[in-house]
């Protein structure tokens, strides 16, 4: 049986680009889901049916063989040339270099071809906590998984406390997602505890994780204090990727108090460090942080032109997930737009389904949203879920009284 046709997916990409098309038009021509064409640009499915094939080329106005993946006639490295691949690698800064642009699929590859087994193990353990780091970064959360367990078996194993420190900190971050509140803090609190092995960013990072965290699942002042602390860690040794995520949850923690003229200083901090370490998605946030300062200021077109601007510049960056529609619930509640404000929650609410801290974050703002459209019964009805859903994660659940609330009529006119 003749095997389907391997696509290229760099080939795809170039494509695109070539022609000013965007995905979403792509796969609406081709009649697939649009996370089909986001995994053959990602590079993540490689094979494609004859017929997909001969679709593509005819869109893209060029041949199939322009999109095929074809087989070198000769290795173009050896053995020991992927060795020394790998040990470049591992201390390398390449993540540094593609994160800030979202290049984490091009590193996920880098490193794979990399990390062959005979490597010494302080190299590959290296390794593996970046194909963890790249995959999740892709919400590849069952591969991360994986990368994380061998980094820390192996760090374990060799008394590695740098990289043990790095492990913890992921292997954080995963069990957050997965709503286990108390063993991600309980992590994130045993790598800090190594703190004598790492350096100033390390720790900065583990601080800003957990104190994004903390504030998440309902302490507040807690969170302020370990984003601080990061920021103290990375201004004496971070990137501007590093100052602009800090700084941008700091605006969120001001913009959440009620504190408007605060929570813009951070914002514009956030931003001016994005673009000086061409993070695009900190440039992309820093329209939805625009866009809830607008809001607070009953700015209606100040609003909706910014959140206009996020929604383009996450499309851009194929992002779509739960934490920007909460955003924009917010910025909407605070205008005044009930009805807006319940739909972006209910967005945030079908995109969260696997991440039950951000699903009871959503469950809480619909409340709220409904809540202001007068719906007393549903609002109860979807506190009351939210709250069981953050004890299920053993988080607290946030104050029903939002700190900012504007009317829905007048104030959206402003």
């Amino acid at each position: 049986m003749t095997s389907a046709p391997r696509l290229n997916a760099t080939a795809l990409r170039q494509r695109l680009a070539q022609l000013g098309l965007r995905q979403w038009w792509l796969a609406e021509q081709l009649g697939v889901d649009r996370r089909t064409v986001l995994r053959w640009v990602n590079g993540q499915v490689r094979q494609v049916q004859p017929a997909q094939l001969q679709a593509l080329a005819r869109v893209l106005n060029c041949t199939a063989d322009d999109l095929l993946l074809h087989d070198s006639p000769a290795p173009l490295a050896t053995a020991d040339d992927q060795r020394a691949a790998g040990t470049a690698l591992a201390a390398s800064t390449v993540l540094d270099r593609l994160g800030p642009v979202g290049e984490w699929d091009v590193l996920e590859h880098l490193l794979r071809a990399a990390a062959v087994p005979d490597l010494p193990p302080q190299v590959l353990g290296r390794l593996q906590h970046q194909l963890c780091v790249a995959c999740w970064r892709q919400d590849k959360l069952n591969q991360a998984q994986g990368h994380n367990n061998s980094a820390l078996a192996i760090a374990r194993r060799i008394s590695d406390n740098s990289l043990l420190a790095d492990a913890l900190g992921s292997r954080a971050n995963l069990q957050f997602w997965r709503g286990d509140w108390p063993a991600a803090r309980s992590s994130w609190l045993e790598a800090l505890a190594l703190a004598h092995w790492l350096s100033p960013r390390q720790r900065g990072a583990l601080h800003s994780n957990l104190g994004a965290s903390l504030a998440e699942t309902g302490s507040l002042q807690a969170g302020r204090a370990q984003l601080q602390l990061a920021l103290a860690c990375f201004d004496a040794e971070g990137t501007p990727m590093n100052r602009s995520i800090v700084q941008a949850h700091l605006a969120l923690l001001a913009l959440l108090a009620g504190h408007t003229h605060e929570g813009e200083a951070h914002a514009r901090l956030a931003h001016d460090a994005a673009q000086r370490g061409d993070y695009r998605r900190g440039l992309a946030l820093s329209h939805l942080l625009d866009a809830q300062v607008a809001a607070q200021r009953g700015q209606a077109l100040q609003t909706h032109h910014a959140l206009a601007q996020a929604n383009q510049a996450f499309a851009d960056l194929h992002i779509d997930e739960a934490d920007q529609q909460l955003q924009q619930a917010r910025a909407w509640r605070w205008l005044g737009d009930g009805q807006a404000a319940l739909a972006a929650a209910q967005a945030a609410l079908q995109r969260s389904a696997s991440l039950p801290l951000e699903h009871a974050a959503a469950l809480h703002e619909q409340a709220l949203a409904m809540q202001m459209l007068g719906q007393a019964r549903d609002a109860a009805k979807s506190l009351q879920a939210a709250a069981e859903a953050y004890r299920r994660c053993g988080a607290t659940p946030p104050a029903m009284s939002p700190a900012v609330t504007r009317q829905p009529a007048a104030a959206a006119l402003r």
